[in-house]
């Protein structure tokens, strides 16, 4: 099999499913099933061959890729896609860090891999966290340095060249997905692609899953919660949120210096 034309990076929280769904819905774009195959940071032993296996496009096929979210914040997996893949485009998607970071904590509670009682303690205790990781960028417990996005495209910019990332914002999608689609099949070399029969709508993954929070209910032996709505999660402490806005304010200002956008409602 081919090496895949492109690869969603990241980041995580940040509306990755939707665009994934999206070009897996244009003629002559294929996507992989499942959406995250992790193998620049977690099955690199498999061997590339395992990979390419992974991919299936038909023969009409134009472009082909995965999604997976952590490979743009880990050094090691920005490292391998620059070397595997020497002419795949990247695209990344990013979400103001701190509600960015806010998201990634329930998320990690509702599959019950945070421990921590409240998004404080996990914030609190994240230096720690990182220092005890191998190498020092943890999946569980990473909320805000995941957020540090500056320093991880320009690191994958310095690797693989600024022309082949394309970076949209949460943002971009709320306002007009189809419009974000094109673009991104636009970059994919894609001018003509139909998107006549594509449906976009943005996915929550917190409120469908079995969790294992403080406000869930013992139903049959399965730990569940009652059927949320809107974030599917409690408002994050507006003091806490105002405190980290200002920790992230000199890292959004280079972003979106290097970016060419205006970054101000982040801050």
């Amino acid at each position: 099999m081919p090496l895949p034309t492109f690869v969603i990076v990241g980041a995580q929280k940040s509306g990755t499913t939707t665009l994934h769904d999206g070009l897996g819905q244009v003629p002559g774009i294929w996507v992989s099933d499942p959406k995250e195959l992790h193998f620049f940071d977690r099955y690199r032993r498999r061997g590339l061959e395992w990979y390419l296996d992974q991919f299936h496009p038909a023969p009409g096929d134009r472009a082909w890729g995965e999604s997976t979210p952590i490979y743009l914040y880990r050094d090691a997996a920005r490292s391998a896609l620059a070397a595997s893949l020497p002419d795949a485009c990247f695209v990344a998607i990013l979400r103001e860090p701190v509600s960015r970071a806010y998201s990634q904590y329930w998320f990690s509670r509702s599959k019950g891999v945070e421990t921590m009682e409240s998004f404080a303690a996990a914030v609190a205790a994240e230096p720690d966290r990182l220092k005890a990781h191998r190498d020092g960028q943890p999946a569980v417990g990473s909320y805000l340095d995941r957020g540090r996005y500056h320093r991880q495209l320009t690191d994958l910019a310095a690797r693989v060249g600024r022309d082949r990332i394309q970076v949209h914002l949460l943002e971009d999608l709320q306002q007009d997905a189809m419009r974000t689609l094109r673009r991104t099949c636009e970059f994919l070399g894609m001018k003509d692609a139909d998107l006549d029969d594509v449906e976009m709508s943005l996915k929550n993954t917190f409120g469908a899953r079995t969790l294992n929070t403080a406000r869930a209910q013992r139903n049959g032996g399965v730990t569940t919660l009652e059927k949320p709505s809107g974030d599917a999660y409690p408002a994050m402490d507006p003091g806490l949120e105002r405190e980290l806005r200002d920790r992230f304010a000199d890292e959004n200002n280079r972003l979106a210096e290097w970016l060419g956008r205006d970054l101000s409602a982040w801050m």
